[in-house]
């Protein structure tokens, strides 16, 4: 993923929500970039794990708009069968993805408030320790003997 200082993430809308949020600006824009991709995940978990359910009430939808489809022959015998099926989905992997999208946000959340933040001098809140390993500095920044 990218970090929210990287050029590859378009930081404005989130800034302009942080704006109104009294807390760090800094520490808003990861918590609001870790819980939009907790609840991508989430929302993916969630709908994964009920895709045997939702392939089941997938086929039985498609039954239903088979024989709803039956009067309209013979575009009803194509379109039933396959509007019967999308509903029958989204009945039951809709809830799952939200669900799972909200748990997911959640926990992103936490994360984005939990996670130390970079300081100017390369060291995170609360710590004495640098956030590049010591052979990264001594690349960047080596020591003349």
């Amino acid at each position: 993923m990218d970090a929210p200082d990287s050029p590859g993430v378009n930081q404005e809308p989130i800034q302009a929500f942080c704006e109104h949020v009294p807390v760090d600006p800094r520490r808003c824009t990861i918590t609001a970039l870790d819980a939009s991709v907790g609840a991508a995940i989430g929302a993916g978990i969630g709908a994964g794990v009920v895709a045997p359910v939702a392939i089941a009430a997938g086929m039985v939808g498609a039954g239903a708009g088979f024989v709803a489809g039956i009067p309209f022959m013979p575009t009803g015998l194509v379109v039933g069968p396959l509007a019967g099926a999308a509903v029958g989905v989204a009945v039951v992997a809709g809830p799952a993805a939200l669900l799972g999208g909200a748990l997911g946000a959640s926990v992103g959340t936490i994360v984005g408030i939990t996670t130390p933040l970079p300081q100017e001098d390369g060291r995170t809140d609360g710590s004495g320790a640098p956030t590049t390993s010591p052979k990264e500095n001594a690349v960047i920044n080596p020591v003349v003997h």
